[in-house]
């Protein structure tokens, strides 16, 4: 059992602190204080916690507190603020169970939008019906027996169904020209009660301005607080309980401190306005006048003179001349009463009791300078906080803007798009962002492409992509980052485009560096930046090398052959001439002639001494088979002996092919091997005009 009772009151207590911190449900402060939500006001310890409603809350509230209210028409919604069991009238829960759905116009109380459960005044059910439809009473009439009795206020002629309007300013009426009775502050009768002026019956007239109802102009009824009178020109006293007294004598009820009927004097003791001040103590009886606080009957003390007797000795002030007068008093004289410096204040002090300084200056000898800030150079004497700060201007000393202002004095505007209104001092950027789907330091643009605002309606510098003031148009689509903010000239192309908008592609024929950001040739005219391919050349790449150049190479700028040209042409235009070189290319190409011809003669020497080599073994081998095989080879025409080499090698490659032709018995094999052999000679026997 005792497990239970903890388990209960710990699941009590899991609700009563989720309801107390409102999950999900609007917060009403007004419920926290004399537990103004619970019902019946009545509120105490419950199971450990203070201020719960012991009864429930009322209507709209929920939770162990009643701080939380339920959301639309609902009356209760004991789970959730959101969840409502029961409804205002005219609603039912409806499916969403939130209190939203009306019931029919004639239902007091409904369980869906075609079932009434109790109808308003004035409709019944009929035939059996449960919508509330059947009307037993005229909308503006007061029925009796469902017959029409009498007309609602502001409303006449009960055999019309009172459908007629009351004057405008009518309570009650008979016609559209007589009222009954009239609005608070009109009245119906002779205007100014002057009998000579018209008489009107329909509540034209308007009752004194201190008047809230009245019967004619001279004539008032209620008189609005702190006035009393037939014509409310009479003001009560102040010393009357929440300004107010009656209507005819004035008397009323009298607050601390006052006293007599109508509470215009002070009680003993008391004096001022307010009855607030106390009469000097040495005052005899303490009785003093209640307008100036003088002692009546004199003074208590033989040491106390004035009127007041309120004289101390110099350099004293106080009830019992017991403090010290301010330091800043001229001769160190001030007043008894309050400490006021008799014959002024020193240099820089001001006040009563020259314990302030001057306006602009604070501290303890009020030499310190105020911030140029304050409102009339006034700060607090010990602190120098402003007491209050110039136009535009906020904080302890009035060093920083109002929000929603900036500047070196506070005077300009912060842009209107500024998130918060807030923006910087200096600049007058918009310090927490933008809303409205601005952008820009200072939120100048209406959308998302400003970085940077010339104005705060135009913008300097948009985001990558996009130009224009208004940052509302696009970059061509293959700039490579961004575009000119007033022209939308790419400031770059991508790959293999050109031009002011990037819409030229590239030639085929540039060159492509492969480590290059951005398009291979120049935006501006198209102009190959790594060069052309091999073969090509020109502004563009757009025209072949000559035929006539080594290797078909030449310069992109002039079509100039780069390795020079073939042995048979002669063309100042592509192979210019030696003295065109000037001195010191003449002396490094004759350099470079000079080891082109060694280098040239050793690979030919080296072929040769190969070729040697390769022809001794390939004739060892021939003997070899024309032991074997006899002397098949005889008519081939070729020397098998070691001096008959050099013939060998000057055979032409036709003479062999010719030997082979007429020689049935060679060989294939054989044939082949020979005429690589002679080939490879011929090949080698020649050198290149480009070596």
């Amino acid at each position: 059992m005792k497990w239970s009772l903890n388990l209960l009151w710990l699941v009590w207590c899991i609700w009563l602190n989720v309801s107390n911190h409102q999950v999900g449900g609007e917060f009403d402060e007004r419920c926290t204080t004399y537990c103004a939500c619970c019902k019946d006001k009545i509120c105490g310890q419950m199971y450990g916690f203070p201020n719960a409603c012991t009864e429930g809350c009322i209507d709209g509230y929920r939770g162990a507190r009643c701080y939380e209210l339920c959301t639309h028409n609902c009356t209760q919604c004991y789970y959730h603020a959101d969840e409502c069991s029961a409804c205002y009238d005219g609603y039912y829960p409806g499916l969403a169970r939130d209190c939203t759905s009306k019931c029919l116009s004639g239902c007091r109380t409904c369980t869906s939008g075609t079932t009434c459960t109790s109808c308003k005044e004035g409709y019944n059910n009929d035939n059996g019906r449960n919508d509330c439809s059947n009307r037993n009473c005229p909308e503006n009439c007061k029925c009796d027996n469902g017959q029409c009795a009498s007309c609602k206020d502001g409303y006449y002629d009960t055999s019309n169904k009172c459908n007629s309007l009351c004057p405008g300013n009518c309570v009650t009426c008979l016609s559209n020209t007589v009222c009954r009775s009239c609005k608070d502050g009109y009245f119906k009768g002779y205007q100014n009660d002057n009998i000579n002026l018209p008489l009107l019956n329909d509540c034209t007239y308007k009752c004194r301005d201190n008047c809230v109802r009245c019967s004619s102009y001279d004539s008032c009824s209620l008189c609005i607080s702190g006035f009393y009178g037939s014509t409310c020109n009479n003001s009560c006293s102040a010393g009357c309980i929440s300004n107010t007294c009656d209507i005819l004598t004035g008397n009323c009820h009298c607050s601390p401190n006052f006293a007599g009927e109508r509470c215009d004097k002070c009680k003993t003791g008391k004096y001022g306005n307010m009855c607030d001040q106390q009469c000097p103590e040495p005052c005899k009886g303490n009785v003093c006048e209640k307008d100036s606080g003088d002692c009546t009957d004199g003074c208590t003390i033989d040491t106390y003179i004035g009127d007041k007797c309120d004289v101390c000795l110099t350099g004293w002030y106080g009830q019992y001349c017991n403090i010290s007068c301010s330091a800043g008093c001229i001769n160190q004289q001030c007043e008894k009463n309050d400490g006021k410096c008799s014959n002024g204040c020193l240099d820089n002090f001001v006040g009563r009791q020259c314990n302030q300084c001057i306006p602009g200056k604070y501290g303890d000898a009020c030499h310190s300078d105020c911030s140029a800030n304050c409102d009339r150079n006034e700060c607090i004497k010990d602190s120098g906080i402003c007491i209050n700060c110039n136009e535009n201007f906020v904080g302890d000393k009035c060093e920083n803007c109002s929000v929603g202002f900036y500047g070196s004095v506070c005077s300009e505007r912060c842009p209107n798009n500024c998130w918060n209104d807030v923006c910087e001092r200096d600049t007058g950027t918009c310090s927490d962002g933008c809303f409205n789907n601005n952008s820009g330091d200072r939120c100048c643009i209406n959308n998302n492409n400003c970085i940077t605002c010339l104005s705060d309606t135009r913008c300097k510098q948009c985001k990558s992509g996009y130009f224009n003031d208004q940052g509302d148009k696009q970059c061509p689509s293959n700039c490579l980052k961004s575009c000119h903010i007033e022209t939308g000239v790419c400031d770059g192309c991508k790959g293999n485009f050109y031009g002011e908008s990037c819409n030229f592609i590239c030639a085929s024929t540039c060159n492509i560096q492969t480590t290059a950001n951005g398009s291979i040739c120049q935006q501006s005219n198209g102009k190959c930046l790594y060069g052309c391919l091999d073969g090509f050349h020109g502004l563009q790449c757009s025209e072949k090398c000559s035929v006539y150049c080594n290797d078909t190479l030449c310069k992109q700028d002039d079509g100039k052959c780069t390795k020079g040209c073939k042995l048979k042409v002669k063309n100042d235009n592509i192979c210019p001439l030696t003295s065109d070189l000037g001195s010191s290319a003449q002396s490094v190409n004759t350099a470079v002639i000079s080891l082109g011809t060694i280098l040239a003669a050793s690979v030919v020497v080296n072929i040769i001494f190969v070729v040697t080599l390769f022809l001794r073994k390939y004739r060892k081998r021939v003997n070899e088979t024309y032991k074997t095989k006899g002397p098949a080879y005889e008519n081939s025409g070729i020397e098998m002996e070691c001096g008959s080499s050099a013939n060998a090698g000057s055979a032409s490659k036709h003479e062999i092919i010719q030997a082979s032709k007429s020689n049935t018995v060679l060989k294939s094999p054989d044939y082949e091997d020979l005429e690589r052999v002679q080939v490879s000679e011929h090949e080698y026997g020649e050198i290149r005009p480009d070596t």
